[in-house]
């Protein structure tokens, strides 16, 4: 073929040049059209600090603030959630800290989380490369890391605590319109298309400064903003959810179906009279709220004789009940009414959701390797069928590894194997690493041990045996106690993570069935 510059090879060229530059527009057009579009909205952004009183069961339990950053290239949202746990009489702080880098179309490029007031400090850090891989590491103390996993991820993936900003600034704001967003739920390690709608329109009249009152000894409001606020209905945290944002992305208001609510306010009411009513009242209260305390910190065990338990299960004033509840149904937990029964064993039938559908990639499991193959080979030499299998897995477990009850215990696989010492967070842990390092589905749960002394958060493992069979590693029962309600997949069961879904919610137990 001639490539001399002749008349028809300049056409060819000219063809492909126009050819080239109609694909870049056409790409340009309905690509980044919305990317554009939200770019320029994003431009009302302001940076700015908002505070946040957390109440559950309508008592205020902890704090949260937001803070916005515009940078040149890039916006940075950060995040600082605190929980007051009861100890004594008196209380202790449990922080977590999410840092989220953005671009200025409001896309997911990093973020980082960090825990810490319980065990060592567990830090979880997230980078999008340009290819859309998401890469998750875990960490513990000052530990290398213990977990690591690398996941494809939508291009306009968010966490739950973005939804406001990609609400607003996605124009989405308009009475009726609903919208899907893909959210990353870090618990079962999996992307999940949310669906929001957006319900009602209002105006919120938000404490913008305080004044101090002597007569009443608080701090009152000085100035108001009133903002127009549109009610977004979803279910991101994994229940019913009402949220309430201005036009700038602000969060205003918003509260879960059995879990918390979240007050704007400003910084003194939200603050500093909050300090100053848990200085002068027991905690005892505290210990009331599902979950706010461990079970093995309150010194409880488990009775795993009962064949199958009753618990009657109430929402709060947010919604419906039945619509809150009914992500406890599943295995062996179901639902009828308000009552919710848990069995011993698992429905014959099993679930209809095969194991790869309802296992994510675990970031929070230990990193290959370590022996872990080695470890689960040998100890199931001696089991023969697959209710062995998880009666020696589960008892290994619970042999070798002590359980560990000082706010200081580890809750990680990795660090609970090298240190024969851990939670219930990180025996659980181990014992699904261990299963599935030998083939066997299998995954952590967290949720509540419902005891007429009071409802503790705890944490077991669920392995698929022709359904999920419950199994706990810190007390080596097989199957798991049917005192045990499983609220949540993945993460872990402190006060961050459940409180969030049951800290509203009531949980009665009722006669064991047998």
């Amino acid at each position: 073929m001639h490539l001399g510059l002749t008349r028809r090879n300049i056409g060819r060229l000219v063809l492909l040049g126009w050819a080239v530059t109609l694909a870049w527009l056409a790409r340009r057009e309905f690509s980044n059209g919305s990317s554009a579009g939200m770019t320029e909205r994003i431009k009302r952004l302001e940076p700015g600090a908002q505070y946040f009183a957390v109440l559950a069961a309508g008592r205020q339990v902890g704090t949260l603030n937001h803070t916005v950053d515009t940078l040149v290239d890039a916006v940075r949202l950060t995040e600082q959630l605190v929980l007051d746990l009861p100890i004594g009489d008196s209380t202790r702080q449990l922080a977590r800290g999410t840092q989220y880098g953005l671009s200025r179309a409001l896309r997911l490029r990093s973020f980082s989380r960090t825990a810490f007031g319980i065990g060592p400090a567990e830090r979880l850090t997230a980078t999008i490369g340009a290819d859309s891989i998401l890469e998750l590491v875990d960490s513990e103390g000052r530990e290398e890391p213990a977990g690591r996993v690398r996941l494809r991820a939508d291009p306009d993936v968010i966490l739950p605590g973005l939804l406001p900003y990609r609400a607003a600034f996605g124009g989405h704001l308009r009475i009726g319109e609903s919208f899907s967003v893909p959210v990353l739920e870090l618990g079962p390690g999996r992307i999940r298309n949310v669906r929001v709608r957006v319900a009602a329109e209002s105006t919120f009249i938000v404490p913008d400064s305080a004044s101090w009152d002597s007569v009443s000894a608080r701090w009152v409001p000085a100035t108001s903003d009133t903002l127009q606020a549109w009610r977004l209905d979803h279910d991101l945290p994994g229940a019913p959810t009402r949220s309430w944002v201005d036009r700038g992305g602000g969060l205003l208001w918003q509260e879960t179906v059995g879990g918390l609510t979240l007050v704007r306010s400003a910084f003194e009411i939200v603050w500093n009279n909050y300090r100053q009513t848990r200085r002068g009242e027991s905690s005892a209260w505290r210990r009331g709220v599902p979950g706010m305390v461990s079970l093995v910190a309150a010194g409880r065990r488990l009775d795993s004789r009962a064949d199958s338990r009753e618990f009657l299960v109430q929402g709060d004033s947010a919604g419906p009940a039945d619509t809150s509840l009914r992500r406890l149904t599943g295995g062996r937990q179901s639902l009828r009414g308000d009552t919710l029964t848990v069995a011993r064993d698992t429905p014959a039938a099993g679930d209809a959701v095969e194991p790869r559908m309802a296992l994510g990639p675990a970031w929070d499991l230990a990193l290959r390797g370590e022996g872990m193959h080695e470890i689960a080979a040998g100890v199931l030499s001696r089991a023969t069928t697959p209710r062995d299998t998880a009666r020696v897995l589960t008892e290994w477990v619970a042999r070798q590894v002590e359980t560990d009850t000082a706010s200081t215990a580890f809750g990680t696989a990795l660090n609970a194997l090298r240190a024969r010492r851990g939670n219930p967070d990180a025996k659980a842990r181990l014992l699904v690493t261990l299963a599935r390092a030998n083939g066997i589905p299998a995954r952590v749960v967290t949720g509540l041990a419902v005891l007429p002394e009071g409802v503790f958060a705890h944490s077991w493992s669920e392995l698929w045996l022709g359904g999920w069979v419950a199994v706990d590693p810190t007390f080596g029962h097989v199957p798991a106690s049917t005192s045990l309600i499983r609220i949540a997949i993945g993460e872990r069961s402190r006060p961050f993570d459940l409180l969030p879904l049951v800290g509203s919610a009531r949980f009665l137990p009722l006669r064991p069935v047998r």
